[in-house]
C-alpha cells in the first residue's frame, strides 16, 4: 500500500470527514435533535396518508374574516377540527406507559402547532382546543406566536401538548412523514393545498401514530373523520363547543415563567 493511501475506517479516513465548517447547535436545536432521535429509536411509528378537499374550509375561513378581512390562521382551524376528532376517537390523544404496558388517555385536547422562528423550531400549545371558539384560540395563537418569534415564550405556551400539527404546505411541500414528539402518540402533517380544475383545493394529510397505542384501523378512522370535518366545514363549526374539559393548569398560573421553545416537527407557514 502506498504512503498516500489508507484503509476504510482508519484515522485518516475518519479525519477526512471533518473537513468543512463545524457549526455548534443552539440549545433549541440540541433539544430537537435529542427528542427526534428518541422518537426514531423508541416509537414503532407508522404513517397514513389521505387526500382531502380543503375548498369548504377555505371558504369558511373567508367568511369568518367578515368585514375586517382578518382571516384566522388555517392552522388554528385545523387544530379545532383535529381536537374535536380526538375527543371522539381518543386513543391518539394518549401516551404509552412502558412500565405498565398501558395507554394513558389524556382528559384535555392540548394541540401543539409547530412553528418556525428565528430562534429555531418551537410548538405553540392551544389548550382545550376542542371546546373554545376560533376567535379566542386565534387571538391566543397570535400572541404566543409573537412571543415565540421574540424568543420570550412562557412555559405554558409550549408545555403539556397531547397531539401535534405541523404544516409545511406554505413552503410548497405536498407530503412528508412527520415524526412524533414523545410522549405524544400522534402528529398530523399538512401538505400544500393545490389548485385543481374542479376547485376542490386538495391537500395531503399525513398522520403518524404510535403503533403500540393504536392499530392502523384506529388511525384510519381518525383520519377519515377529520377529513369529513374538513370537507364539510362551515363557519358555525368554529363556535365554542360544549365538549371541552377545564384545564387544571391554566396558562395564567405560569404567565411569569419562561422556557425554551419545545421542539416539534417542521412547520412552514402559520398564516
Amino acid at each position: 500500500m502506498s504512503s498516500d493511501s489508507f484503509e476504510a475506517g482508519s484515522p485518516a479516513s475518519v479525519s477526512s470527514t471533518r473537513e468543512g465548517d463545524v457549526r455548534p447547535l443552539s440549545s433549541v436545536r440540541r433539544v430537537v435533535a435529542r427528542r427526534m432521535t428518541e422518537a426514531w429509536r423508541t416509537i414503532p411509528a407508522a404513517t397514513l396518508y389521505r387526500t382531502v378537499p380543503f375548498a369548504s374550509l377555505l371558504a369558511a375561513r373567508e367568511r369568518l374574516a367578515g368585514s375586517s378581512r382578518q382571516k384566522p390562521s388555517l392552522d388554528v382551524l385545523i387544530t379545532i377540527l383535529a381536537a374535536r376528532t380526538l375527543a371522539e376517537l381518543d386513543l391518539l390523544n394518549g401516551s404509552w406507559l412502558e412500565e405498565e404496558r398501558a395507554v394513558l388517555v389524556h382528559p384535555q385536547r392540548n394541540v401543539a402547532i409547530a412553528v418556525d422562528t428565528p430562534h429555531g423550531l418551537t410548538a405553540i400549545v392551544l389548550r382545550d382546543a376542542d371546546g373554545r371558539s376560533v376567535s379566542e384560540l386565534d387571538a391566543e395563537f397570535v400572541t404566543m406566536l409573537e412571543r415565540a418569534r421574540a424568543g420570550r415564550s412562557f412555559l405554558a405556551d409550549v408545555a403539556d401538548a397531547t397531539f401535534t400539527i405541523t404544516n409545511v404546505g406554505g413552503l410548497g411541500v405536498e407530503w412528508f412523514n412527520p415524526i412524533i414528539t414523545p410522549p405524544q402518540s400522534g402528529v398530523l402533517g399538512v401538505g400544500a393545498i393545490r389548485p385543481t380544475p374542479r376547485r376542490e383545493r386538495p391537500a395531503i394529510l399525513a398522520l403518524t401514530f404510535d403503533h403500540r397505542v393504536a392499530d392502523g384501523a384506529d388511525a384510519a378512522r381518525f383520519l377519515r373523520r377529520l377529513a369529513e370535518r374538513i370537507t364539510e366545514a362551515q363557519p358555525g363549526d368554529f363556535r365554542r363547543s360544549p365538549v371541552a374539559t377545564p384545564d387544571p393548569h391554566p396558562p395564567s398560573q405560569h404567565s411569569d415563567q419562561r422556557s425554551e421553545p419545545s421542539p416539534e416537527p417542521e412547520k412552514g407557514s402559520s398564516d
